[in-house]
C-alpha cells in the first residue's frame, strides 16, 4: 500500500432523519341542510368537530393524505326536550413534498380543530364555519457509515465505544373492531346518539421473528337521548371497555430490537340496531404505527489527523436522542360551570378536554413548567326541566421535578385527562373538577459524534518550519494528549513513549513531543 493511500475500515449506521415536519391549515365550509325526516331547530346547543386522519400514501417524493372532519349539531325543536342530533362527514385531500432520501418512512398526521362557529340561516338550514390545523411529521431511515480504523498516510485515530442504531424498522396497521352492545335492565333505550368517543389504551407488547404483537383496551364512552323511567325526555351516558390484540407483521423484526408503538383511535360510531334499540353495534376504527430499532456497539472514530497531509472530515451524530429525563405527574384543573338565570337542576355528562399544552425549562427551579387549557363541558338540564349546554376554559399549570434535564433538552410531554368529576352546590351551580396526566420525556443529543468520512490532502503536505526533531511543551492538568499531538503533527504513542506515560490525560508538567 502506498503511504500516501489510506485505507478505511466501515460498519453501517441507520440514523433517523425527518423527510418533512410541517402544519398546515385547512378551512371547513359547509351549508348543512335538515333531512326531511328531522324537526325543524328551534334553538342550536352546540357544535362539534371531530377530526381525524384517513389515509395517506407516499410515492415517490410526495405524500398524499387524507383527513376528515365529522361534525355534529345538538339541537331543540320548539315546545320539546328532545335533544337531536344531526351529523355529517367532510373529507379533504393534500399533498406535501418529503425528501425521497429515506425509507422507511414513518408518517404521523394529527388533525385538531382550532375553532368552529354554527349559524343557524333558517330553521331548515345551517351555515358551518370553522379551521383545522393538520401536524404532518415524516420521519426515516438513512444509512450511513461509521469509521471504525484506518492505516496509511500518517494517519492518527481517536475512538470511543459508541451505541448506535444498525437497523430500523417501520410499520402502520389500520385495525378495525367490532362489537355488538347491550345495554344492561337498568339503562332506558337508545333513542338517538348524541356522541362517542374512544380513548386507547396500551398495555404491553413483545417480538417474536417477523411480528410484533401489542395489545390494550379501547375505552369508549356514549352519550344518547332516551325516555326515563318517568316518561320523560332525558340523556343518559354510558362507558365500556372493549380488549384488543393484534399481530403487526415488521420482517426483520425479533426480541434484539427496541420497539415503540402508537395506537390512536381514528373513528368511533355506535349503530342502534332498528329491530331492538336495547342494543347497538360499536365499531373502532385504530391507526397503529410501530417503529423498532436495532441497537449495535462499536470502537469508532471520534476524531483523525494525518501527520503527513492536512485533512478534513465528515462527521454526524451517532447517537440517539439520550433520555435525561422522565415525567409520570398529575395536575389537576378546577372550575364552577353556571349559566345565567338557569340553575342546573340534573347533569347528564360532564367532560373535559385538554389543548394549547406547553412546556419549558426553568433554570431557576431546575424544574419543568407544564400549562395548558382545559376545555369543560357539562349537558344537563335546568330547574325549568329544558337542556342546557355550558362550556368553559380553564388554565392549569404544574412543574415537574426534571433531574438530570437542563435548558438544551427537548421536552416531549404528553397531556390527556384521566378523569373528570363534578358536584352540584346549594347555588344550583356545579363545581367540576379534572386530573390530567402528564407522561413524558426531556431528551438530550446523543453525545457520539462519529467520523463518516476521512480525506487526506496529499496536494497539502505539511511543513515543517525549522528542523528540529524534540520540542518541549508546557502542560496543564487539564490538556489531553491527544490534542497537544493534533497540534504539533505527531503522534500520541510516541509522547506517550518518550515522557513514560500511561495515560491519555496529561500532568502539569513540560513534555517533550517528538515530531514525526
Amino acid at each position: 500500500m502506498d503511504n500516501n493511500d489510506i485505507r478505511l475500515e466501515k460498519t453501517v449506521l441507520c440514523a433517523q432523519k425527518t423527510a418533512l415536519d410541517e402544519s398546515c391549515e385547512q378551512p371547513i365550509e359547509k351549508d348543512f341542510v335538515l333531512p326531511d325526516y328531522f324537526p325543524d331547530i328551534f334553538r342550536v346547543l352546540k357544535c362539534f368537530v371531530t377530526p381525524s386522519a384517513e389515509s395517506h400514501s407516499i410515492n415517490g417524493g410526495r405524500l398524499s393524505y387524507d383527513v376528515s372532519a365529522l361534525i355534529r349539531v345538538w339541537y331543540l325543536e320548539e315546545n320539546n326536550n328532545r335533544i337531536h342530533c344531526i351529523e355529517q362527514s367532510v373529507s379533504y385531500s393534500k399533498t406535501s413534498d418529503i425528501d425521497s432520501d429515506v425509507t422507511d418512512p414513518d408518517v404521523m398526521i394529527e388533525p385538531v380543530c382550532d375553532y368552529v362557529n354554527c349559524r343557524v340561516v333558517n330553521s331548515r338550514r345551517l351555515d358551518i364555519r370553522g379551521s383545522l390545523s393538520v401536524r404532518i411529521r415524516v420521519t426515516g431511515s438513512q444509512l450511513s457509515e461509521l469509521i471504525t480504523d484506518a492505516e496509511g498516510g500518517g494517519i492518527e485515530l481517536r475512538k470511543n465505544m459508541l451505541t448506535y442504531p444498525a437497523r430500523r424498522l417501520t410499520a402502520a396497521k389500520r385495525i378495525t373492531l367490532i362489537e355488538e352492545l347491550e345495554l344492561s335492565n337498568s339503562k332506558p333505550q337508545i333513542g338517538a346518539v348524541l356522541s362517542s368517543a374512544c380513548t386507547v389504551i396500551q398495555k404491553e407488547h413483545k417480538m417474536i421473528a417477523g411480528k410484533l404483537i401489542t395489545k390494550g383496551d379501547a375505552e369508549v364512552s356514549l352519550l344518547y337521548s332516551c325516555i326515563d323511567g318517568q316518561g320523560e325526555e332525558s340523556v343518559e351516558s354510558m362507558k365500556f371497555s372493549l380488549p384488543f390484540s393484534q399481530i403487526i407483521d415488521i420482517d426483520g423484526i425479533d426480541d434484539t430490537f427496541t420497539a415503540t408503538v402508537d395506537i390512536r383511535a381514528s373513528e368511533c360510531e355506535i349503530i342502534p340496531r332498528a329491530e331492538d334499540s336495547s342494543t347497538a353495534e360499536c365499531e373502532i376504527v385504530l391507526l397503529v404505527r410501530c417503529t423498532a430499532i436495532k441497537y449495535d456497539t462499536a470502537l469508532a472514530v471520534t476524531d483523525a489527523f494525518s501527520t503527513a497531509y492536512e485533512t478534513e472530515l465528515e462527521k454526524l451524530s451517532a447517537c440517539e436522542m439520550e433520555t435525561a429525563a422522565e415525567f409520570d405527574d398529575t395536575a389537576e384543573a378546577q372550575t364552577v360551570l353556571s349559566k345565567a338565570d338557569e340553575g342546573i337542576a340534573c347533569v347528564y355528562s360532564c367532560t373535559a378536554q385538554c389543548s394549547s399544552v406547553t412546556a419549558r425549562f426553568d433554570n431557576d427551579s431546575g424544574k419543568v413548567n407544564v400549562s395548558g387549557n382545559i376545555s369543560f363541558r357539562l349537558l344537563g338540564r335546568s330547574s325549568d326541566g329544558s337542556p342546557l349546554y355550558i362550556e368553559k376554559d380553564t388554565a392549569f399549570d404544574k412543574a415537574l421535578s426534571a433531574d438530570g434535564a437542563d435548558e438544551d433538552c427537548a421536552l416531549d410531554i404528553c397531556a390527556e385527562v384521566t378523569s373528570c368529576s363534578y358536584r352540584l352546590t346549594s347555588d344550583d351551580t356545579a363545581d367540576a373538577q379534572a386530573i390530567i396526566g402528564l407522561k413524558g420525556k426531556a431528551l438530550r443529543s446523543g453525545s457520539g459524534e462519529a467520523v463518516t468520512e476521512i480525506k487526506l490532502l496529499t496536494d497539502k503536505p505539511k511543513e515543517r518550519r525549522d528542523s528540529c526533531c524534540v520540542k518541549l511543551c508546557r502542560c496543564g492538568a487539564d490538556d489531553d494528549i491527544w490534542d497537544i499531538a493534533k497540534r504539533y503533527s505527531t503522534s500520541v504513542s510516541a509522547i506517550l513513549e518518550s515522557n513514560d506515560l500511561t495515560e491519555t490525560s496529561a500532568v502539569s508538567e513540560m513534555l517533550l513531543i517528538p515530531i514525526v
